[in-house]
């Protein structure tokens, strides 16, 4: 059954597009056609940095041979269907709809052949973010990555908790669709999926997690602030009265448009664009609200770069609840 078609990212007949989105979305692959079923690739997936989430189905038997993914975890849960996984650490397993999953690691390369009727949904973790999560659960620095055994058991007790969870969570999605208080509401779900799976797997960490005193264990979601996404900000308002391209901060910054777009969404739940309004609309307020002399809002409103004095005052009401003039109004006399 399709999963998150409010995030829908491709459907195709055409080989070559299907895998070029699997490569976009999760990790680089060589696809091939095993059968004579015709190809009716559909991916759909809320994509972030640190977490996508996403359903994907090929209606026909093929095989995916794919690189380390470098700086991520692959978590894929069979929904449909069956799969047969193999690591380059000799692990091979094959997984069915509800029964099991497998995980694929940064460092591995891996090979998976998939039913004509397989359907998965696929968590990709980054490292920093699944890594920080069991660092905050043993209340220590992780120094070394997980490496998760290729086979997830999705029968056990956590395991089928997991799966219900995964579920749960691609149906949330659907019905928020990304409107307000959206990441506040996925987050907490994030960091229970990562939770169950960090409990749920077997890994070079798990006899040291499941010693551990109930009373010392720290909650999953104490994130650290990405230094680059400091950076960023940093930079961001230091130019805000300037003209500002996505390209330029990404040049600057020495990250990809992407990982730009994805440290954004991840930490702050916006894009780069709507975090750069945003800090203009504040500093046009605040020159509103307090300096000795102002011409006019639309001189104000200019000088931040604001160029259609209509759409600035639609965003600006939208942000702060009032006019821009009602501001300048309320704002007290100068003696």
């Amino acid at each position: 059954m399709e999963k998150l078609r409010n995030f829908r990212i491709l459907t195709t007949h055409d080989l070559d597009e299907a895998r070029a989105a699997v490569s976009s979305t999760y990790l680089d692959n060589r696809l091939t056609k095993l059968s004579k079923h015709t190809l009716r690739f559909s991916l759909n997936a809320s994509e972030a940095y640190d977490v996508t989430v996403g359903y994907l189905t090929y209606a026909s038997e093929v095989n995916l041979q794919m690189p380390p993914s470098g700086d991520f975890y692959h978590v894929n849960l069979t929904t449909g269907g069956n799969t047969d996984a193999w690591r380059d650490d000799r692990q091979s397993w094959q997984t069915s709809a509800g029964d099991s999953g497998v995980i694929l690691l940064p460092e591995r390369l891996s090979r998976v052949t998939w039913s004509h009727d397989a359907e998965q949904v696929i968590f990709r973790f980054s490292r920093q973010r699944l890594e920080g999560c069991l660092a905050g659960l043993l209340a220590r620095e992780v120094s070394r990555p997980i490496e998760f055994e290729l086979r997830l058991n999705l029968r056990t007790e956590v395991g089928a908790s997991l799966y219900a969870t995964a579920l749960q969570m691609v149906d949330e999605l659907d019905r928020l669709q990304s409107g307000p208080g959206f990441l506040q509401m996925i987050q907490p779900m994030e960091e229970l999926i990562m939770t169950q799976l960090l409990y749920a797997a077997q890994h070079n960490y798990s006899a040291e997690l499941r010693a551990m005193d109930s009373s010392s264990i720290r909650p999953c979601g104490g994130r650290r602030v990405d230094k680059r996404l400091q950076s960023i900000q940093e930079y961001i308002d230091a130019h805000l009265d300037e003209q500002m391209s996505l390209e330029q901060i990404a040049a600057v910054s020495r990250v990809s448009i992407r990982t730009l777009q994805g440290l954004f969404r991840s930490a702050l739940g916006t894009s780069p664009r709507r975090y750069i309004r945003d800090q203009r609309l504040l500093a046009v307020r605040a020159e509103l609200e307090s300096a000795a002399e102002v011409d006019s809002v639309s001189s104000v409103s200019t000088r931040w770069g604001f160029t259609h004095l209509g759409r600035f005052a639609s965003a600006y009401n939208e942000y702060f609840g009032e006019l821009p003039s009602t501001t300048l109004r309320r704002r007290s006399p100068v003696e």
